[in-house]
């Protein structure tokens, strides 16, 4: 019997992959107070770790844990001090927008959040 882990990612739709590279891009716009980013980055990692796994509902609770999080979805005053997301974020989700965009390359357990930083 095959599990979950020997196929990641074959088990998203084009809608899930759609949504998540979307907002992973969005993410990108973000300017947040320096000591806001840990949430994110932690949403992210878990993000990279459930589509590295094929697990959907697990993609599906990163995203949504992601669209709470952002900015956009509150208004709120802009500070000249909130900074754009940190240097190793930014790569960890540029890897994974790359990864997820890419339907016919299935990820590999190696090809995580951190991908980025090799």
């Amino acid at each position: 019997m095959q599990s979950r882990a020997d196929s990641p990612g074959t088990d998203m739709d084009a809608a899930l992959r759609t949504r998540a590279g979307v907002l992973l891009g969005d993410v990108l716009t973000w300017r947040l107070p320096t000591t806001a980013w840990g949430r994110p980055t932690a949403a992210v990692e878990a993000l990279g770790r459930a589509y590295a796994a094929g697990d959907a509902l697990g993609v599906r609770a990163a995203v949504s844990r992601l669209e709470v999080l952002s900015p956009h979805r509150v208004e709120r005053i802009a500070d000249p001090a909130d900074t754009p997301p940190p240097q190793p974020l930014e790569e960890q989700v540029t890897a994974l927008v790359h990864l997820i965009g890419e339907p016919d390359r299935a990820p590999t357990a190696e090809a995580g959040p951190d991908d980025g930083r090799r």
